[in-house]
């Protein structure tokens, strides 16, 4: 049924790992790297997200990230 797919990642894995050792490192982390932050990012807004619905405190601080134009207790943007 995915027997293209797998041929394709079988192909893309004999390619990569035929080049040199830090062409592979700088490849794998082009693509690791920005996959990473992105889903770190999705999870913790998630979790923030979560959060901020299951608390008991109703005046509960905002979330680091949560940009509604709210100033904090210093003046500064929240």
């Amino acid at each position: 049924m995915l027997e293209w797919l797998v041929e394709w990642y079988d192909g893309v894995e004999l390619w990569l790992v035929q080049l040199a050792y830090p062409l592979q490192v700088t490849l794998v982390l082009a693509v690791l790297l920005p996959v990473c932050w992105a889903l770190a990012r999705v999870v913790d807004r998630g979790i923030d997200g979560l959060g901020a619905k299951l608390t008991r405190v109703h005046d509960a601080e905002p979330p680091v990230g949560r940009q509604d134009g709210e100033r904090s207790e210093k003046g500064t943007p929240a």
